[in-house]
């Protein structure tokens, strides 16, 4: 009986065992093929016109050249606009117009000459202008900041900008 019993044994586990080798290649998780996802060689749905921005910036409210023609600054130069606009300014744009603003930062070493910021040229522009500047960039070799920079920070720019020609008082009320 004992033998009987082995071989009785022996054929279940083996027959378990089959079972169980069945049973772990049985799909649990059809996810990975039945997912909604493009197939190949199909071209997904478009978004209808003017629903979603899909080159991922930001729309402006304006064109360029509008900006351009705004004289003065929304934002009014409080004490943290300027310090803000300092500390994005110092991020952004010293590294080519330097700490002072006069064109002198680290890149002209290389080739570039930056705009003097202080000039009188730059002073007799609007702020709308420095603020499209920053915004789209200029016209040969100033990059656009629009994707680092929001239009609120932009304006804190414009301010520390006239800050550093001199064009604003260096106290400025926090509640006017």
């Amino acid at each position: 009986m004992t033998v009987r019993f082995k071989r009785f044994f022996l054929i279940l586990v083996v027959v378990l065992a089959a079972g169980t080798i069945r049973v772990f290649g049985w799909p649990w998780s059809t996810d990975m093929w039945k997912q909604p996802s493009i197939k190949p060689y199909r071209m997904p749905l478009r978004y209808p016109e003017f629903s979603v921005a899909t080159d991922g910036t930001r729309l402006e409210p304006l064109p360029r050249e509008e900006f351009e023609k705004i004289t003065q600054n929304p934002k009014r130069p409080t004490a943290a606009s300027l310090e803000n606009g300092q500390r994005l300014f110092n991020t952004f744009c010293a590294a080519c117009h330097g700490m002072d603003g006069k064109g002198n930062g680290p890149v002209i070493k290389r080739g570039f000459y930056p705009m003097d910021l202080t000039s009188v040229g730059v002073k007799g522009r609007t702020d709308g202008y420095i603020y499209a500047y920053i915004r789209y960039g200029g016209k040969v070799m100033m990059p656009s900041y629009r994707e680092n920079v929001s239009s609120e920070e932009a304006w804190d720019i414009v301010n520390y900008v006239r800050k550093l020609q001199g064009k604003l008082n260096n106290t400025v009320e926090e509640n006017q």
